[in-house]
């Protein structure tokens, strides 16, 4: 659970109303897209700009910004200007047409771009046709573990999704056929307790502190703080509506809190840097460490096996 991949230049500012925020890393490469920092200083090298894996980009940009020498909005520049208008409109084609109806002329303008969490490596543990630990569920793609190691190669996504979708789509409609309709639930109606707590403002405080502690660049010093404080209790009403939106976010800060843990207390026991997590107090790739960590859900407490 402690290796999430995080996109090295998602889209920062300005506004982009309408477009991928993914959508600057084929241009990147193709046309050397230069990161530049507040200094407009590359950081990269020359080479970098076609070739830097998303792991190393991401971790200069953070170091750029922890430096002091970030973009205005906490991230880096990322310029095309060296490249001529017919060049741009040759790569990018109908897109610039886009990108000026957001203001944007990257002929004459940088743009901001900051590392984003992408795509989880870690995940769901399955057997080989899908089913996890609990009958009747079956898991597939990026909520599966294992497939792609400590970090993915760009493309596999999609040939994982189509690949396990496909099988555990097919065993879970045979488990399905040779099993009984259960009953159905009966929504219980609402009994007026409202939660103690603004759960949309706690998702909100929860993905900043992830950001904060358990993002690219690690130590154990802020792991500990990410795990103390995702650890807190969220108390649910016993009854619910069909649409209880105040219920719904309940369980939602409660489902992400325990995964937020997952990756907290995976990162924090694994003292060395490879792939995708990466600990500024343990930069270097141990041998020991060659291995998958498993997470269990014991008596409502979150249990760590090598």
């Amino acid at each position: 659970m402690e290796f999430v991949q995080f996109f090295p230049i998602g889209h920062l500012a300005p506004r982009l109303v309408g477009m991928d925020p993914i959508m600057w890393d084929p241009f990147r490469y193709k046309l050397g897209g230069r990161l530049l920092n507040a200094e407009l200083k590359e950081f990269l090298s020359e080479e970098g700009r076609y070739t830097s894996a998303r792991d190393l980009a991401t971790h200069a940009i953070l170091q750029e910004v922890e430096a002091g020498r970030g973009s205005p909005h906490g991230g880096a520049w990322l310029s095309f200007q060296h490249c001529s208008e017919a060049t741009l409109r040759a790569a990018f084609g109908p897109v610039i047409d886009r990108l000026a109806a957001n203001g944007i002329d990257l002929a004459r303008q940088p743009v901001e771009v900051a590392p984003i969490a992408h795509y989880h490596m870690g995940g769901i543990r399955v057997d080989a046709d899908m089913r996890t630990d609990v009958p009747q569920l079956f898991a597939a793609g990026e909520a599966v573990g294992g497939a792609n190691g400590a970090n993915r190669l760009s493309g596999n996504a999609i040939t994982e999704a189509f690949t396990f979708g496909r099988r555990a789509g097919l065993r879970a409609a045979a488990a399905a056929a040779a099993a009984p309709m259960p009953p159905p639930l009966t929504a219980l109606p609402m009994n007026g307790v409202r939660p103690q707590i603004n759960p949309a403002a706690q998702i909100a405080d929860l993905q900043a502190l992830m950001t904060r502690h358990v993002g690219p660049l690690r130590t154990a010093r802020g792991l500990q703080q990410a795990v103390r404080r995702v650890t807190l209790p969220v108390a649910l009403p016993a009854t619910r509506g069909g649409l209880a939106s105040e219920w719904i976010d309940l369980h939602d800060l409660r489902n992400m809190r325990l995964v937020a843990e997952c990756v907290a207390r995976a990162a924090l026991a694994r003292e060395e840097s490879r792939g995708a997590h990466q600990r500024e107090d343990f930069p270097a790739t141990s041998a020991a460490w060659q291995r998958h960590q498993v997470i269990r859900l014991a008596s409502a407490e979150v249990r760590l096996a090598g």
